[in-house]
């Protein structure tokens, strides 16, 4: 029940939106790790890294978020990113997202978004140095599907 009443709660939003448009090589050094993908289920991606048999990253990418059209954008966003603690501070997020972006880009031609919460400083760190650039700040209040008291603030349009 309890599960159920949380989804009719409203919840604030305070984030950027991150884009990118035309491809950038990542040009830092990342050991030499493959990355792996799941089929698509439920309109996501899943791309993930092993090491010694292990998962150590997954990123998943999704065929669209309802909140890009309160920035009038629509595609493909990557997001539920996670790195293991052993495995943070080698560059693997921003290795990572970068080639999602590349082989979106490359074989779809569309642009890439990530959204990021504000205080998320080490994703907004790598998401930066993965080549993205910020398109959007996002303030509102989230009831369902419907963002309500919207403050946006375009940063690279």
């Amino acid at each position: 029940m309890k599960k159920i009443l949380r989804r009719f709660k409203v919840i604030f939003i305070d984030v950027y939106i991150y884009q990118m448009l035309n491809y950038k090589p990542f040009n830092t050094a990342v050991p030499n790790y493959q990355i792996d993908k799941l089929p698509k289920t439920n309109k996501k991606t899943c791309y993930y890294i092993k090491d010694s048999g292990k998962i150590v990253h997954k990123s998943f990418l999704f065929s669209n978020v309802f909140l890009l059209k309160s920035v009038k954008k629509s595609g493909p966003v990557i997001g539920d990113c996670m790195t293991v603690k052993s495995h943070r501070g080698q560059s693997i997020y921003p290795y990572v997202i970068n080639k999602i972006a590349k082989e979106v880009i490359e074989t779809e031609g569309q642009p890439v978004y990530i959204v990021v919460d504000k205080n998320n400083l080490s994703s907004i760190k790598g998401i930066e140095k993965a080549g993205f650039s910020k398109l959007a700040s996002v303030v509102a209040k989230r009831w369902l599907w419907f963002y309500l008291k919207k403050d946006i603030v375009y940063l690279n349009d």
